[in-house]
């Protein structure tokens, strides 16, 4: 919370209460949440917060490189965590939606290989698998 606060007021911002309700909700919930998940749990905690105010104050943690924004292909965007996570990688199931984070040292040090091999400096990278969960798979064959 305090790199946002100093990100907030470098921006001449204030942190307002509702700026610091829906970035702590992000911080603590660990997962990948859309504006309408943030909406519902503030909802659950008693506080009372806009869609516009969220998608405000998501542009500012994504702006401050505090959270990512991610596109799955949902027709919708979810937001997690950035700042002091381990790089990370993520797996989509194309049926319910669930998303598995995962971390493979073996995968980061391909992708860096191949990377040098073509002469590339890697700047960011991000690697999304789809298919379908354990869960999905298992409704399928019954």
């Amino acid at each position: 919370m305090d790199l946002f606060r100093s990100y907030l007021h470098q921006q001449r911002l204030p942190l307002t209460r509702q700026r610091e309700v829906i970035a702590m909700a992000l911080f603590e919930s660990g997962e990948q949440l859309s504006v309408d998940d943030l909406a519902d749990l503030l909802r659950e905690r008693g506080e009372h917060v806009g869609k516009a105010t969220i998608y405000r104050t998501l542009s500012l943690l994504v702006q401050a490189e505090l959270a990512r924004e991610l596109d799955f292909g949902e027709g919708f965007k979810r937001y997690e965590l950035q700042a002091g996570e381990a790089r990370h990688d993520h797996l989509i199931c194309t049926s319910c939606g669930a998303v598995t984070r995962f971390v493979r040292p073996a995968v980061d040090e391909l992708q860096a290989k191949i990377a040098a091999e073509l002469g590339y400096t890697v700047q960011s990278r991000r690697l999304e698998i789809y298919g379908l969960c354990r869960e999905c798979q298992a409704a399928v064959r019954r």
